[in-house]
């Protein structure tokens, strides 16, 4: 019986090509394959020449068909030109890049796998080893973050991501109106900071606005060093976080005092109790914190301070905040509770960038939020030993340009 192959050529979707015979091998589909064309153009002149030089069969892995493994034995030819006999140059088919052993259908489905996947098990179920699997990748990953258009720039979300816990720390530049990642750079020293952000173009660092930020000294100088016209806005949740370690410290202070001189169990279990908001506190918890403040005023001082902190996030100008502050400063001069004057000390040299954020109403809400993000795709790749693999697969799931 006659084979058809003008069905197997659509089956196989590959332009350009004549299918001589075709083959099963070892359950693996084999369609052996020359050009359509009995001539190529010369790279040099970009003339039509007809003239071989040699050819030889190459085998090029294809997409499964009829659930087997398919590979294209292909005849690739060489020709000369008069402007060059000397260098003969090989034809070129628009399903295959050059120097590789797959075709471009075949790349896009390892790419595919590869999204959101590890390389190590789109390898596996493409049949290929790990270092071809990641190369598809890089490639189409950079391909396609070549061809997106690059995003205005006005508010930003700057942030460190450990690479190794305690170790080894990256630096990600997020853009607070869309999410995206702009930049994610090795370092979190001022000088690291520094070097990559010089290495923008000055007119598109000149068009920066404000900066969300913890209260880190490195970032906030990097950003007034780098960014001529923004602002550093002291991000409020890392404030909150902050006061809470400067209670929570004040808590384990006067307990260690109160259990060398004292009943420890009058104090005991009372952390949580102190650093919730009141209302959302369990019976239990009311309980031992009411006990505890009656007991030892020093707590009940404590917990009241606590508690006042809590108007400063519903402030809605820089005015009530200025004197919200003084108010706040007053209050715990007053009780004399070593901790929270350390505090408030730090609200006064953070001041002028917390009253930034009435200006522009950012936060490093978002840039947290995509940190985890970030750390799920480390996660899921079980960690990565080179960074720019990693970094280029971050950009890439942020969709970024």
């Amino acid at each position: 019986m006659k084979t058809n192959y003008d069905f197997i050529k659509n089956m196989i979707g590959l332009q350009g090509i004549e299918i001589i015979s075709t083959n099963v091998n070892n359950g693996i589909f084999q369609v052996f394959a020359t050009s359509s064309y009995s001539f190529a153009i010369c790279p040099r002149c970009k003339r039509l020449t007809q003239e071989i030089h040699d050819s030889r069969w190459q085998t090029i892995k294809h997409l499964p068909i009829w659930g087997m493994p398919t590979e294209i034995v292909l005849q690739k030819r060489r020709f000369i030109c008069s402007c060059d006999m000397e260098h003969p140059f090989d034809e070129q088919f628009d399903f295959l890049r050059k120097y590789q052993r797959q075709t471009i259908p075949f790349e896009k489905y390892v790419f595919t796998l590869s999204h959101k996947n590890t390389i190590k098990n789109a390898s596996e179920i493409a049949d290929i080893s790990e270092c071809k699997c990641q190369r598809i990748y890089n490639h189409h990953a950079d391909s396609l973050l070549e061809a997106r258009e690059p995003e205005s720039l006005r508010l930003l979300g700057i942030d460190d991501i450990a690479r190794k816990k305690g170790h080894n720390y990256n630096t990600v530049v997020y853009n607070q109106e869309t999410g995206n990642i702009v930049a994610l750079f090795t370092g979190r020293k001022k000088e690291d900071v520094v070097t990559y952000l010089k290495g923008w173009p000055e007119e598109v660092r000149a068009k920066i606005e404000a900066v969300s930020m913890d209260m880190s000294r490195s970032y906030c100088q990097s950003i007034l060093d780098c960014f001529p016209n923004a602002k550093p806005v002291v991000d409020r949740f890392h404030l909150a976080q902050n006061f809470h370690k400067c209670v929570d410290d004040a808590r384990k202070h006067i307990q260690n005092h109160i259990r060398k001189h004292g009943n420890k169990d009058e104090v005991f279990k009372i952390r949580w109790a102190l650093l919730k908001h009141v209302e959302d506190l369990k019976r239990e918890e009311a309980l031992l914190l009411i006990l505890a403040c009656n007991k030892y005023p020093v707590i009940e001082q404590l917990h009241y301070l606590k508690e006042e902190f809590r108007e400063f996030f519903n402030l809605e100008t820089k005015q009530e905040t200025i004197a919200f502050i003084a108010y706040f400063k007053d209050l715990a001069a007053e009780y004399g509770i070593p901790e929270l004057e350390t505090f408030c000390k730090t609200l006064d040299n953070w001041l002028p960038y917390i009253l930034n954020y009435y200006d522009y109403r950012i936060s490093n809400g978002l840039t947290e939020g995509n940190n985890h993000k970030v750390k799920n795709i480390k996660r899921r790749g079980y960690g990565y030993r080179n960074d720019s693999n990693f970094n280029l697969r971050v950009k890439l799931e942020f969709e970024c340009s």
